[in-house]
C-alpha cells in the first residue's frame, strides 16, 4: 500500500516537472532570432579538462553550467575572448545554459568535463 501511494506521489510529480519545462516561457527567442538569421552558438573546448569558451557573439549574456541533477554549480558573465575556469569540477557531463538579457535561455549545450 506505501509503496503504491509512493508511486503514484512520484508520477504526479514527475507530470508536474514535465509540464513546467514543457510550457517555459524563458525559451521563447522569437524577439532574438530575425528572419534568415541563425543563431551559432558553440562551447569549446568540449570534451575540457580546465576552462571553456565561447564562440563571439552579441546575444549571450551570461553562462550557467549545471550539473545532471539540476544543481546550479557556476554562473559566469559573458565577455568576448573570456576563458571560463571549469577545472575544479568533477568529471562527468554538465549543461551549459547560455542566457540573453533577461534570462531568456538562447540556448542549452552538453559539456563534457574529464
Amino acid at each position: 500500500m506505501k509503496q503504491s501511494l509512493l508511486l503514484v506521489i512520484f508520477m504526479i510529480l514527475g507530470t508536474a516537472a514535465f509540464a513546467q519545462l514543457a510550457v517555459n516561457p524563458k525559451a521563447d527567442i522569437k524577439e532574438i532570432k530575425r528572419a534568415g538569421d541563425k543563431l551559432e552558438l558553440q562551447l569549446y573546448p568540449n570534451p575540457t579538462t580546465d576552462y571553456i569558451s565561447l564562440n563571439d557573439n552579441d546575444q549571450v549574456d551570461e553562462l550557467v553550467v549545471y550539473n545532471l541533477l539540476g544543481r546550479q554549480v557556476r554562473r559566469f558573465t559573458y565577455a568576448k575572448g573570456e576563458k571560463y575556469n571549469v577545472e575544479d569540477l568533477p568529471k562527468g557531463m554538465y549543461l551549459v545554459q547560455l542566457l540573453a538579457k533577461g534570462d531568456r535561455i538562447l540556448n542549452t549545450q552538453r559539456l563534457s568535463k574529464r
